[in-house]
This record gives structure tokens, C-alpha cells and sequence, in this order.
């Protein structure tokens, strides 16, 4: 009995929300439709990338906000934290575009996280 309660537990807390990580998913998967719209379309890679500058403002900034509260939460300053959380952001945006680069010939599209 005690077993069974304490599988109960565990699945319900792997079922507990992360907001940290429904930021990332939420700005990655806004990236990844902008990267499917743009090769559907057969944008230059030069006009994609000056697309990933302004696309997905909403979503990047509360990826990035959660990201510096995270980190100052760790005992990070506000500097190294914005530092960390500007870092995070561009490492989706240099994954997309780089995915984007290769897909464009060939009209490949990107699956959105689950």
C-alpha cells in the first residue's frame, strides 16, 4: 500500500508544471513555427535571420525573464543574469536558424515539442 501512495506521489509531481521549462517550450516552439512558415515561404537565410531578431518577442521575453529570476533565485547578480538569460535565448535562436539554413533547400520542417 505504501508502494502504490508513494508512485502516486512521484507521478503526480513529475506531472507538476515547470514554468522555467514551459517558457523555453513556448519560445523554442514560436522559433520553431517561424522557421516552418519561412521555409514553407523559401526565405533567403540572410532574411530569416533578420526575421529571429524581432519574432517571438512575447514568448522570448518571459523565457528571458524567468530565466534572470531563476538565476537570481541561485544567488546570481543582475548582471550575470541577464548575461546567462541572453545566452539561453540566443542558443535557440542560433539552433533554429542553423536548422533553417539546412532545410531551406529541401523544404524539411521542425516538430514542435510536446
Amino acid at each position: 500500500m505504501m508502494t502504490l501512495v508513494a508512485a502516486m506521489m512521484l507521478s503526480m509531481a513529475a506531472q507538476k508544471a515547470d514554468p522555467l521549462d514551459n517558457a523555453r517550450k513556448a519560445f523554442n516552439n514560436c522559433m520553431i513555427e517561424t522557421h516552418n512558415v519561412a521555409v514553407g515561404e523559401k526565405v533567403s537565410p540572410s532574411a530569416f535571420v533578420k526575421t529571429t531578431e524581432t519574432a517571438c518577442t512575447a514568448e522570448r521575453t518571459a523565457y528571458r525573464d524567468i530565466l534572470i529570476k531563476s538565476e537570481r533565485g541561485y544567488g546570481s547578480s543582475q548582471k550575470e543574469a541577464e548575461k546567462f538569460a541572453n545566452e539561453e535565448v540566443q542558443m535557440i535562436i542560433d539552433s533554429v536558424v542553423s536548422s533553417f539554413n539546412e532545410n531551406v533547400e529541401n523544404g524539411s520542417k521542425l516538430s514542435p515539442e510536446k
